[in-house]
């Protein structure tokens, strides 16, 4: 099998396969194979924090493995199918555990793996591998309300520490949220409740220790972002579910099909997605779900899960509905109101169904009239359902040759002789002109798009970019982008960067603006372009911008976002020797004009900078222009110095005058912190897991007769 192409299909606004899960991965894979941790990105939004950000997924089993082993090309295609197969055989395995025969089981399992809300997602790898455990989970769960053992519960915790540790925490809080329903209906008829309980939550309690290597980064990371406090509730209830698209079951192109261009936009289509509304199961499982109901009637069960998983399709539907449900204040309230896209209980509703259809298989095949009919009917109604997935999906998505799309296009040649940061305009906007219009028949223009290099695209290439794209942004990073969309500015024709954006570019230290629109500027210059077929990708060159380090002289202090905004755009605020700061610092003004020099020696860690200061006559704070974040550790000529935010998105540190040697280190205490817990349970864990054998042994031991342990034949050898 041929594993050296790229799945590159792209989404509205950007791909999210090309752009965030390749690269992600991508870094992964190069950072494994040099032993260490992808913890911090330099090249990625003048600084960013991977392992915080999380969908990297550094610590999920199959990534470690995988991109350990192999190419990162290779390793991220393997890596897709191993999560296909799993959310397979792990929809197999459940229902065969709930007693159902193994032919209607294959069949809900690979309508499963085929269905819409799988295929389209596969641009989006950690949901897929986080999702992909979902009925493994329940499986397990089963196991647990049925016979309590520490291998069993070791086998619960694992699992849902996986789960979180694949970097899509709303898959876990889906999957967490309907397991505990399913176990509280599962142990319903106990008379033990309380131990049930108890048992219940000690797994819980240890998957949370088994992830925290991940969850502690995780949290501070949140902490650090726009939505520390939770998105408001129409933000969080923002890409519901349209309930038109109930058609999409049975016909996945009843709306529309992005591939083609046919597909509203999002922003035409009151906020829906077609890859995240789309079940995409096809007609038999419907009508043997409506055939349950049908078989139901007047007699509703009492028994087994049929009620619970109606309960959970008619929920879930709510719960996707968003902000078109009756229970759309849910959305307003922790946690529901940590994610967006309500669409996504589609993760419940789709194998609910599909449970609901396994058990209307099961009754009809039992029927033993006409049963040679029904069951041929049946056999064919399901290779007939499962052809026309595979019909409907196979040509939907853009696989292109990978090494077509990882070589560096030529805008990397020019950007890396700039040696500087860049930022891209107006890319997003031609690439939604030709995907609403071509959607991706015509993928040689999005691969030319590649000069722009949108964000993340630059980190394949060791590209210093101002910009990144990620699941959620930082708080700092994001008031400051804030302040530069108010001068520059773009719609779908051109492009304007003002006097003052250029300023702010400067306190970026972007050297290179990388433009696939007209753009009107102050203070840049045409430098290179490149054309193909009609579009155009121009390079601009800041004559100059501010180095990545240097020293500032002219403390601002701005305790608020406003005052802050006003003092940057001050004329009295002079780059290179202004700074804002949130808390008085007093420095002294220099004798002459002479400047001192700040170099950067050279290093092998993204993890690590050391800065020489020669020269300095006076008191000064030494601004890096890198993201502010915790976690980054200073030292002055070896003496500890506190690092602190200036210029609302970077770092800073007091220098006194004379010469000095400065080392940054980012240390994040809160991966240790998250590792030391993660061990400590762990080792909990395996001693739970071998307690029972133990405990079997010495049983065992002490049943055998004194004489028969100590006969001479028993010592032959």
């Amino acid at each position: 099998m041929n594993l050296d192409w790229l799945l590159v299909t792209p989404d509205f606004g950007r791909s999210d396969a090309w752009h965030f899960s390749f690269v992600t991965k991508f870094l992964l894979g190069i950072s494994l194979h040099q032993n260490k941790l992808p913890i911090w990105n330099s090249t990625m939004g003048a600084g960013f924090p991977l392992i915080g950000e999380g969908q990297i997924g550094a610590f999920y089993l199959p990534n470690i493995l995988l991109f350990r082993l192999f190419d990162p090309v290779i390793a991220y295609n393997l890596a897709l199918i191993l999560a296909m197969v799993m959310l397979g055989w792990g929809m197999y395995l459940w229902l065969r555990l709930m007693h159902y025969k193994p032919l209607p089981s294959l069949f809900a399992a690979a309508t499963l793996t085929l269905s819409g809300m799988v295929i389209t997602q596969l641009p989006h790898i950690a949901l897929i591998q986080g999702f992909s455990l979902f009925p493994w989970i329940a499986a397990v769960t089963v196991l647990l309300s049925q016979k309590k053992t520490t291998v069993i519960l070791s086998l619960w915790a694992i699992l849902v520490s996986q789960q979180l540790l694949a970097g899509f925490p709303q898959a876990s809080f889906i999957t967490v949220l309907f397991v505990s329903c399913y176990y509280l209906w599962l142990i319903k008829d106990h008379q033990t409740k309380l131990s049930d309980i108890v048992w219940y939550a000690v797994a819980a309690l240890l998957s949370l220790g088994l992830s925290a290597i991940q969850l502690f980064p995780s949290w501070e990371f949140l902490s650090q972002s726009s939505v520390a406090g939770g998105l408001d509730p129409q933000t969080a209830s923002y890409f519901s579910y349209p309930l038109k698209h109930i058609l999409t079951l049975i016909a996945p192109f009843a709306l529309g099909n992005p591939k083609v261009g046919s597909y509203p936009a999002f922003t035409d289509f009151d906020g829906s997605i077609f890859w995240e509304n789309v079940g995409g199961i096809g007609l038999l499982p419907i009508v043997l779900f409506i055939a349950l109901i049908i078989l139901s009637l007047g007699r509703p069960p009492k028994q087994g899960s049929t009620l619970f998983f109606i309960a959970t399709t008619l929920f879930s539907l709510l719960l996707m509905l968003g902000k078109y449900s009756p229970l759309y204040l849910i959305y307003s309230f922790f946690p529901f109101n940590l994610f967006r896209v309500p669409s996504r209980f589609i993760w419940i509703f789709i194998p609910s169904i599909l449970l609901l259809a396994t058990e209307a298989w099961t009754k009809l095949w039992q029927i033993s009239k006409y049963k040679t009919f029904i069951r041929t009917s049946l056999i064919a109604a399901a290779v007939t359902n499962t052809v026309f997935l595979l019909y409907s999906w196979y040509p939907y998505h853009a696989i292109e040759p990978a090494s077509e799309w990882l070589t560096p296009p030529p805008s990397v040649r020019f950007v890396k002789s700039e040696q500087g940061r860049v930022i891209t305009i107006g890319a997003e906007a031609v690439h939604n002109r030709i995907f609403l219009s071509d959607g991706w028949t015509t993928p040689g223009s999005y691969q030319f798009l590649r000069n722009a290099l949108a964000p993340d695209i630059n980190a394949l290439w060791n590209v210093p970019s101002a910009q990144v794209y990620a699941g959620r942004f930082l708080r700092r990073p994001t008031i400051f982008d804030e302040l530069l969309a108010q001068h520059l500015t773009a719609d779908e024709n051109a492009a304007t960067v003002s006097a003052t954006g250029k300023k702010l570019l400067d306190l970026l230290s972007v050297k290179t603006i990388l433009t696939a629109l007209p753009l009107t500027h102050a203070g840049f210059v045409e430098a290179e372009s490149w054309e193909n077929s009609g579009q155009r990708i121009t390079a601009w060159t800041n004559p100059n911008p501010l180095a990545r380090v240097y020293l500032a002289t002219q403390p601002v202090v701005a305790t608020t976002k406003e005052q802050a905004f006003m003092a940057i755009t001050s004329d009295n605020f002079i780059p290179g020797k202004s700074v804002i700061v949130e808390q008085p610092v007093t420095l002294e003004p220099p004798p002459n004009e002479r400047r001192a020099r700040v170099t950067i020696l050279p290093q092998e860690k993204e993890t690590e900078l050391t800065i020489r200061i020669e020269q300095s006559m006076t008191r000064t704070v030494l601004v890096i222009t890198d993201t502010y974040y915790p976690g980054w550790v200073a030292t002055i000529d070896g003496n500890k110095a506190p690092i602190f935010p200036v210029n609302i998105r970077q770092m800073g540190i007091l220098i006194p005058a004379g010469d000095h040697d400065v080392q940054l280190n980012f240390i994040p205490s809160s991966l240790l912190q998250g590792a030391a817990v993660s061990s400590v349970t762990f080792v909990f864990l395996i001693g739970l897991m071998v307690f029972p054998f133990f405990s079997a042994a010495v049983r065992t031991h002490q049943a055998t007769p004194w004489r028969a342990r100590h006969h001479p034949r028993n010592h032959d050898r």
